[in-house]
C-alpha cells in the first residue's frame, strides 16, 4: 500500500468503517486518483497543441493585419497627397478671388467716396445758404422786436404817468378828506367834552342834593 492509500484507509478505519471497506475504499480512490492525472495530463498536451495552432494563426493573422495596414497607410498617403494638391490648387484659386474682389471693392470705395465728398460739398452749400437765410430771418425778428419792445416801453411810460398822476389826485384827495374828518372828529369831541362837563356839574348838583337831607337829619 502507497503512502497516500495508506493514509486514506487510516482515515477510513478511524472513521470507524470496517477494514475491508475501508481497503477496498482506500484503493478505489487511489485508482480514480491516477485516473485523473492521466486525464490532466492528456488535457495538458491537448491544450499545447492547441496553444501553438492558435499562435501559428495569430502569426499568420498579424502578418495578415500588417501587410494591410501598410497598404492602407499608402493608399491613405496618396490620398492626402491628392487632397493636398486639390486644396493648394483651390486656395490658389480663393486667393485669386479675393484679389479680384479686393480689387473691385477698392473701386468701389473710391466711387463712394467721390459720391459721397459731391453729396457733402451740396449739403454743405444748402446749409450754408439755409443759415444765412435763418440769420437775416433772426435780424429782421430783432429788428421787430426792438420796435415793438419801444412801443411797448412808450406805452409803458404813459400808462405810468397817468397812474402816477391818479395816485397824485387820489392821495390830494385823501388828504383832503382826512382833514375834514379830523375836523369833524375835534369837534365831536369837544362836544362830548362840554357834555360831560355838563353832566358831571349836574351830578354834583345831584350828590349835593342827595346829601344835604342826611346831614340835615344827622345834625337834628
Amino acid at each position: 500500500m502507497t503512502t497516500m492509500i495508506s493514509e486514506v484507509y487510516s482515515a477510513f478505519k478511524t472513521a470507524g468503517v470496517p477494514e475491508q471497506e475501508a481497503k477496498q475504499a482506500a484503493e478505489a480512490l487511489s485508482a480514480e486518483n491516477l485516473a485523473t492525472k492521466d486525464t490532466v495530463a492528456e488535457n495538458k498536451h491537448d491544450l499545447s497543441a492547441e496553444i501553438a495552432t492558435s499562435r501559428q494563426q495569430l502569426t499568420g493573422q498579424t502578418a495578415e493585419v500588417r501587410q494591410e495596414i501598410a497598404q492602407a497607410k499608402q493608399e491613405l498617403t496618396s490620398q492626402i497627397a491628392e487632397v493636398r494638391q486639390e486644396l493648394t490648387e483651390q486656395t490658389a484659386e480663393v486667393r485669386q478671388e479675393i484679389a479680384q474682389a479686393k480689387q473691385e471693392l477698392t473701386s468701389q470705395i473710391a466711387e463712394v467716396r467721390q459720391e459721397l465728398t459731391e453729396q457733402i460739398a451740396e449739403v454743405r452749400q444748402e446749409l450754408t445758404e439755409q443759415i444765412a437765410e435763418v440769420r437775416q430771418e433772426i435780424a429782421q425778428v430783432k429788428q421787430e422786436l426792438t420796435s415793438q419792445v419801444a412801443e411797448v416801453r412808450q406805452e409803458l411810460t404813459e400808462q405810468i404817468a397817468e397812474v402816477r398822476q391818479e395816485i397824485a389826485r387820489v392821495k390830494q384827495e385823501l388828504s383832503s378828506k382826512i382833514g375834514e374828518i379830523r375836523q369833524a372828529i375835534s369837534g365831536e369831541i369837544g362836544e362830548i367834552k362840554r357834555t360831560m362837563s355838563v353832566m358831571q356839574w349836574m351830578l354834583g348838583l345831584v350828590l349835593l342834593a342827595v346829601v344835604l337831607p342826611i346831614l340835615r337829619d344827622a345834625v337834628s
